[in-house]
């Protein structure tokens, strides 16, 4: 039975639930969930249980990753339960519309909390052992993947907040991948370009969960930055 583990932040259904479904199922027994809403979460641990079977090994958390210290005790514990993981899959947004000069300032920083602070608390605290997995083990394939969208190129102006959030998040992964990639650490964004359906041939969350496999499957062989769907 593997032991390497996934730590998906922003679970939920959809994207979360596909990819960590998909990940469980061909590699990664334990499981580590996180988002903000405790009832969610236990949707979605038996939503994994059912479709990645009884082999995989599940922990969640519900806390609002803003909250720093309420994420550095809930790795603290997750690291201790299962070690430190082989792939952080970081889905975590919130899409909300936003006007301009109405919009409050609050709600900027909030958004850039997430999609920034938060991802780089989780670089500072795993990248160093993603780089130490790569060199010690030549079966790993320690990844760092981010979600993304077509916001960072293409803005709206409805959803300003979101997609200057995005962007700085976009450059943050890029600036990672830039220094850590080279050094075995396969890190990048799958853009999803669009709205998530389940009736989109394209923008489904299966297909998606499949292009997000693909993608980390050939880090070795043919490593890149982004997909887009």
């Amino acid at each position: 039975m593997s032991n390497k583990t996934i730590l998906v932040l922003g679970a939920g259904p959809g994207i979360g639930r596909s990819v960590a479904s998909l990940f469980a199922a061909k590699r990664h027994h334990n499981v580590v969930l996180i988002a903000r809403r405790a009832e969610q979460l236990e949707v979605e641990k038996k939503a994994l249980e059912e479709t990645a079977g009884s082999q995989v090994k599940i922990k969640t958390y519900a806390l609002d990753l803003t909250k720093t210290g309420d994420l550095t005790k809930a790795l603290d514990d997750a690291d201790a339960m299962f070690g430190k993981p082989e792939v952080i899959f970081f889905n975590a947004a919130r899409v909300l519309p936003s006007a301009f000069f109405t919009h409050p300032v609050e709600d900027i920083e909030y958004d850039l909390k997430i999609n920034v602070s938060a991802l780089y608390v989780l670089s500072q605290r795993y990248i160093p052992h993603l780089v130490e997995l790569a060199k010690l083990d030549a079966s790993s394939k320690p990844a760092l993947i981010v979600t993304s969208s077509a916001l960072p190129h293409h803005p709206i102006p409805q959803l300003f907040a979101l997609s200057l959030a995005k962007a700085a998040q976009r450059n943050l992964v890029q600036s990672l991948s830039l220094e850590y990639t080279p050094q075995g650490v396969h890190i990048g964004v799958i853009n999803v370009a669009g709205p998530v359906s389940a009736e989109d041939a394209l923008r489904n969350p299966s297909n998606i969960a499949e292009k997000t496999w693909e993608w980390f499957e050939a880090a070795r062989e043919k490593p890149s930055f982004e997909v887009v769907i």
